[in-house]
């Protein structure tokens, strides 16, 4: 894999290998670090970093049949939208919306995740 902050879409592979994997090491690479994740878990609206994210993958099995698909990658100079809709993954589907900005450094973090799941 090349460099998984080179651009914005390399961000967003690197996110679907990482969960794919479990690769947490991986994953934080790629989420600033004062990233924030919202979306609805059931009937929860949840409203944190990433680090139950890191959890949930860290105690669980993501299975043989995880699939991941980018349908939008938009780039306007130095930020970037991008949406990933998953199946499978801790036995549920989620549909993902990511902001992703260029650091001073010139790599590519996430820096926000909405999400959903069906």
């Amino acid at each position: 894999m090349s460099d998984p902050t080179d651009t914005p879409r390399a961000v967003v592979e690197a996110y679907v290998e990482g969960t794919r994997t479990r690769d947490i090491d991986l994953l934080k690479a790629i989420f600033h670090e004062n990233a924030v994740m919202t979306g609805w878990m059931g009937s929860d609206l949840l409203n944190k970093g990433p680090k139950p994210f890191y959890k949930a993958l860290e105690a669980n099995d993501v299975g043989p049949d995880y699939t991941a698909e980018i349908t939008a990658l938009n780039q306007t100079g130095k930020i970037a939208t991008a949406t990933l809709v998953e199946a499978n993954l801790l036995g549920l589907s989620f549909v993902n919306h990511f902001h992703i900005a260029q650091q001073d450094d010139d790599s590519w973090r996430i820096v926000s995740k909405l999400f959903r799941h069906d």
